[in-house]
């Protein structure tokens, strides 16, 4: 069951990964959600 999790998820927390990086170059430093994006960043495993 791990397993089947596990390859199911990878694809989709690595694109969500770039997807977060691609979009914290475009929004604006300082706003709300630029900052939500580097916490989330931050503590990314």
């Amino acid at each position: 069951r791990q397993r089947i999790r596990q390859e199911k998820a990878a694809p989709i927390i690595d694109a969500l990964h770039t997807w977060m990086i691609a979009q914290r170059q475009l929004v604006p430093e300082g706003s709300a959600i630029a900052k939500a994006l580097d916490y989330s960043l931050k503590r990314w495993i």
